[in-house]
């Protein structure tokens, strides 16, 4: 069911991406042919670059009671940016039209005045009476109290943080369980939206103590929000985590106090401490603090904040502390701290792919090597791993991790694309790589996949006398098309060997069938002839075999069947 929205305050309850791009779709003129075509009922088409969209939305009176657009799939309820757009237009429609009203009241005479504007009102108030106004006006309008503590914040004095004390206005008092209400919603989002344009005016004014206290506060409260929202609820107030978050950064590249640098940093390391950074926030904010271990003291301030957490460490600090670890060049230390985890394979994964992301690659290749040692991970994550190492081992141009990695790739599959990536990466190294594959592999009397590394090097003798040695009929058909330009008389040999062996031990019309069918197969390469010698020899040493004759002239033609 659509939750019945108001028209002239809707994008308070759909996310900031979606109100950016249907704001961006109606500045850019794309919605057309708006048209009112039932009492209450519009349809708009939409054009975009993707494709062209006809909207549709129901309003009654000033409330959107349902919308539907062409974009929708299956299931789909919330608000898509073609219904927003559609929605801007149709508020400008009335708005319009209310202006039009208004203009024309305007131009009637009167005796004195011609218009009575707030400008006129404020011109002849008294700032004693205005402020009895204002103050009365606040009482009794929630609305309006909020948007002038928002905007007039920065006056206070007396307070740390006066930003702080606004947001605490508007957040209701909840247990942990509670949600928020509709109408506590939107006053918080209304706070926010004023919070945020006096952060762009701070930013803009270079006004570096302003944008932190707005951003603190911000950050201080909402978090916490954010982690029990869902829905548009959450984006929205993900938007403004991470608009705060952004003005922090800014804070401490570019603000000339180190006071306030400091104080960032302190903001930022005290909601480490307690792991309440939205998911979305976490590997900018390990990036923040990680980097910042490079100072002997921040370092100092990790390092005793992880020595003093009880284990388990939450897996924000955890990773913080590894992550200070990679900057300080002590990745063999990362190693040593995850060994306390080695029954939390989970973790170590997790810490080992934030390692990669954060590009703290030796860190990560160190751990990621010691920890598939181990077998403490699945198949599946176990290959997830190997192919992060193999990555940074690319990157990095490591070409001796690149074989080593990939030679227990191919003693595992027998892929013949990781053999070439193998091939590639030992280089100049190949003939002594290739002679110490093909002793592990004959060591572990793996036949198929020393037959496939004979053959993709083209070693037909060797691949020969495996085949004859310890080969089946099976191996022999794998490669045969390397031996059939030159090397008939041995492809023909084998034949009739295998199938001698296989007839030798069954019996009946089901031997002489499996024959017919493996004989057909080579028969559909062009050798027809082969495949006559190959019988002859057959029916010669199994005379007794009274349906073998029978079953294998079929297949040829009558006209071909004397010359077997």
């Amino acid at each position: 069911m659509i939750q019945k929205l108001s028209l002239k305050d809707f994008e308070h309850n759909i996310s900031p991406a979606t109100w950016y791009a249907a704001d961006d779709l109606v500045q850019a003129g794309r919605v057309k042919n708006l048209r009112e075509i039932e009492r209450h009922f519009w349809v708009a088409l939409v054009e975009t670059d993707e494709g062209n969209y006809e909207s549709e939305v129901m309003i009654t009176p000033h409330k959107i009671k349902a919308y539907a657009c062409e974009c929708f799939t299956e299931g789909r309820r919330l608000m898509c940016p073609h219904i927003a757009a559609t929605l801007i237009k149709i508020r400008q429609f009335y708005e319009q039209r209310e202006e039009t009203r208004r203009a024309k009241a305007e131009q009637k005479p009167a005796n004195e005045l011609t218009r009575f504007t707030v400008q006129t009102a404020l011109d002849n108030a008294t700032p004693e009476a205005l402020a009895d106004f204002v103050r009365d006006f606040a009482r009794r309008d929630r609305d309006f109290a909020l948007a002038l503590k928002t905007r007039f914040a920065a006056h206070v004095t007396e307070a740390e943080n006066p930003y702080a004390l606004v947001l605490d206005s508007v957040l209701p008092k909840l247990n942990a369980k509670a949600k928020i209400s509709e109408p506590d919603f939107r006053r918080l989002r209304k706070a926010l939206d004023g919070l945020e344009e006096q952060l762009d005016l701070s930013q803009a004014a270079l006004d570096y103590r302003g944008m932190f206290q707005i951003a603190s506060a911000i950050f201080l409260k909402i978090n916490p929000l954010h982690s029990k929202a869902e829905g548009n609820r959450r984006s929205a107030l993900l938007h403004f985590c991470q608009k705060s978050f952004e003005a922090l950064g800014i804070i401490y590249t570019s603000a000339p106090s180190p006071e306030l640098r400091e104080s960032v940093w302190e903001t930022l390391f005290v909601f480490g401490t307690k792991s309440v950074f939205p998911p979305e926030l976490e590997r900018d904010a390990l990036r923040f603090l990680g980097e910042s271990a490079k100072d002997e003291a921040k370092f100092g301030r990790l390092r005793d904040m992880f020595d003093h957490t009880p284990y388990p460490a939450p897996t924000f600090m955890l990773q913080l502390f590894l992550s200070a670890l990679a900057v300080r060049n002590m990745p063999q230390a990362a190693v040593r701290v995850l060994e306390d985890y080695l029954e939390k394979p989970d973790m170590v994964k997790a810490a080992f792919l934030q390692l990669y992301y954060l590009r703290h690659w030796e860190a990560a290749t160190l751990v990621g090597e010691y920890f598939l040692s181990k077998n403490i991970f699945p198949v599946g994550q176990s290959r997830e791993l190997e192919n992060v190492l193999l990555f940074i081992a690319e990157q990095t141009d490591d070409r001796a991790r690149q074989t080593i990695l990939l030679r227990q790739r191919f003693l595992l599959s027998g892929n013949t694309d990781v053999f070439e990536k193998l091939k590639i990466a030992a280089a100049k190294n190949w003939p002594k790589e290739r002679d110490k594959l093909l002793a592990e592999l004959r060591s572990k009397g793996d036949l198929p996949k020393t037959a496939a590394l004979l053959a993709s090097e083209g070693d037909l003798e060797n691949l020969a006398e495996l085949i004859e040695s310890q080969g089946d009929l099976i191996m022999l058909q794998r490669y045969e098309s390397a031996f059939l330009p030159e090397k008939k008389d041995f492809v023909q040999a084998r034949y009739v060997a295998f199938l001698d062996q296989y007839l030798a031990e069954h019996f009946g019309a089901p031997a002489a069938q499996y024959v017919r069918l493996r004989l057909s197969e080579l028969l559909q390469k062009g050798e027809e002839e082969m495949v006559m010698q190959i019988i002859r020899e057959l029916t010669k040493r199994f005379p007794e075999r009274i349906s073998l004759p029978g079953e294998l002239v079929e297949l040829f033609p009558r006209s071909k069947r004397k010359m077997i």
